[in-house]
């Protein structure tokens, strides 16, 4: 069917005047989401987001109260996991795999009607979804700019409470930060042979994210629980940098000194490119994303080349594994304020969850061999958050940083 609806069918799905074949053809058009109808497009802001409001408290309201969700024709899974026994009954393991968009993002974020997926939540917080208050016992606020910078002296800055302006000298280089929240390091003079190098590290905690700009003019984001290991100046034939989380580079040219980035698992070499690496120690791989450019992957023994669109995998055992066409923008959504999930499982999930809200998460069994896919937007609150996890399916239970996911 025609993925784009008619506004006409939206106004008749909010005062309740659909037909049941219109229903369908409303959660089908908000399940793919491709087009914006037409006579939306022009709508003020304001406008915009009064139909929105409308349409996020009505469809989360049906969703609640109403099996109407079994219209969806959701897809599914299959797990290879074998039959198991849950509440008594048997019930095969083949799963569904949720389309977040339809279950649940519906009370997690209100990227509804303009059909960009990195449109804020709504700003007014008070008009929230009396569904959503239901779970907003115990609210936690998302993640945002929260860094520490800690210069060659070991004194430390916090940046989120610095004002914008100069906040160190450190010989010829000025750190400053901007309005926008950008932390820049800007040499007055070249002093790249002087020897006299001093490092800085930025460390971004749970619930914290910030951005810098290199002496080199290279631009480094920083996702939560990463830190960054710098020099005030790349003096010498390369400019080198430490990592530790997840970070998104992109490198200024200068095929003079190449670009080399460390972490705990793999060292990358470069020119000038752009790229993510996702190296937490919490998780089974590193993993490089390259979106332009080349780059050069080396393990402790293992070595590979990627294209953009490639993503290398190294595992523990210093095993590489490098898939081809991936999907870059899932790998650097969390820089562009978004969650992406693609067939990904609870544990994942609640990786993510866990160091953007600065919660811990408890888990009373196995989690069950179940895959998720969608998009959210990482500025909703927690209890937006948990909204979302209730219409997955999951049950839990939140006692002050403490999640516990019952299975």
């Amino acid at each position: 069917m025609e993925k784009n609806i008619s506004v006409d069918v939206i106004e008749r799905y909010l005062s309740g005047n659909c037909t049941p074949d219109e229903i369908r053809e409303v959660y089908q058009w908000f399940r793919s989401y491709d087009n914006i109808p037409d006579g939306l497009v022009g709508l003020p802001d304001d406008e915009k987001d009064i139909v929105k409001e409308k349409l996020f408290a009505q469809i989360t309201s049906e969703i609640n109260n109403s099996d109407n969700i079994e219209h969806l024709n959701i897809d599914s899974v299959n797990s290879q996991e074998p039959k198991e026994k849950i509440d008594g009954t048997q019930r095969n393991s083949e799963r569904k795999m949720y389309s977040l968009w339809i279950k649940i993002a519906v009370a997690a974020s209100v990227t509804l009607i303009i059909g960009v997926l990195l449109y804020p939540v709504l700003t007014n917080r008070h008009k929230i979804a009396p569904e959503i208050a239901k779970v907003q016992f115990h609210d936690i606020a998302p993640g945002g700019n929260n860094a520490v910078l800690t210069l060659a002296d070991g004194s430390e800055i916090i940046l989120k409470n610095a004002k914008k302006g100069l906040l160190s000298q450190q010989g010829n280089v000025n750190v400053s930060k901007t309005s926008e929240g950008l932390l820049v390091y800007k040499a007055n003079s070249d002093d790249s042979a002087s020897g006299n190098t001093k490092f800085n590290t930025i460390t971004t905690p749970k619930g914290g994210q910030y951005k810098v700009m290199l002496p080199d003019g290279t631009k480094v984001w920083l996702n939560a629980v990463s830190y960054l290991r710098f020099p005030t100046n790349f003096s010498g034939n390369t400019r080198q940098v430490e990592i530790s989380g997840e970070v998104y580079f992109e490198v200024a040219k200068n095929h003079a000194k190449p670009f080399i980035v460390k972490s705990n698992r793999t060292q990358i070499t470069v020119l000038g490119t752009h790229f993510n690496v996702n190296d937490y120690p919490d998780e089974a791989f590193a993993k490089t994303t390259l979106l332009e450019g080349s780059v050069k992957i080396n393990g402790k023994r293992s070595v590979g080349i990627l294209k953009p669109g490639d993503q290398a995998s190294l595992n523990e055992n210093d095993e590489m594994k490098i898939a081809a066409d991936v999907n870059v923008k899932e790998a650097v959504a969390w820089k562009n304020e978004i969650f992406d999930f693609n067939n990904t499982d609870i544990t994942s999930i609640m990786r993510q969850v866990a160091r953007w809200y600065g919660i811990n998460v408890i888990y009373t069994g196995k989690p069950a061999p179940v895959l998720y896919k969608g998009r959210i937007s990482r500025n909703v609150n927690l209890s937006e958050m948990l909204a979302m996890i209730k219409y997955m399916g999951i049950n839990y239970t939140l006692e002050g940083n403490n999640l516990t996911v019952k299975n």
